[in-house]
């Protein structure tokens, strides 16, 4: 059994389209201190600010899973908007470019660690307007690194991917069944 430390919907879809057994563990975070000025460490640093959080307060579990994602886009860190305006100023940058999804993943075991940091890279076709107020206006794009919903709005846009595309969901489980 694993414990997923993480309240987001699209991990634990994740695990379960996996066959993974686990129990997901709503915890709250707090990522504020994490500067976000080098993005090849940056999901790795808030994952690693996750396990420290929630280990101060579950000292007794074992096999806990943390994960954290970003989008960058021109050298430029996203995380999940705090508003319609912030949202549309992501998903526009996206627009007509190329957008690059870090996944970090940590695996707290009883017998040992798995730790990961992957990348899946999207070309987008440049997005409709309508559709893309629409998508915003639907709020699906609330708790979404760069408000990206590669599952959903971002789909019909994808002109090349390179990666997984559990990686750009949120976490890499090919990487975690092929240890797990």
């Amino acid at each position: 059994m694993i414990y997923l430390a993480s309240s987001s919907k699209t991990r634990a879809k994740i695990l379960k389209d996996f066959g993974f057994d686990f129990k997901q563990i709503n915890f709250c975070y707090d990522e504020s201190g994490i500067k976000k000025d080098n993005y090849k460490i940056y999901p790795y640093m808030v994952v690693m600010q996750k396990l420290k959080q929630f280990t101060n307060v579950h000292k007794e579990l074992n096999n806990v899973l943390f994960a954290d994602s970003c989008v960058v886009v021109d050298n430029k860190i996203y995380g999940k908007a705090n508003s319609d305006d912030e949202a549309f100023l992501m998903l526009q940058s996206q627009s007509g470019n190329f957008a690059h999804i870090l996944t970090a993943m940590f695996f707290k075991g009883e017998k040992f660690n798995i730790s990961n940091l992957s990348i899946t890279t999207y070309k987008f076709k440049d997005f409709n307007k309508k559709d893309l107020e629409n998508y915003i206006k639907s709020k699906e794009y609330i708790g979404k690194a760069g408000a990206m919903m590669i599952e959903g709005f971002n789909k019909k846009y994808i002109q090349k991917q390179i990666g997984n595309t559990s990686t750009a969901m949120g976490l890499n489980a090919e990487i975690l069944k092929a240890y797990l």
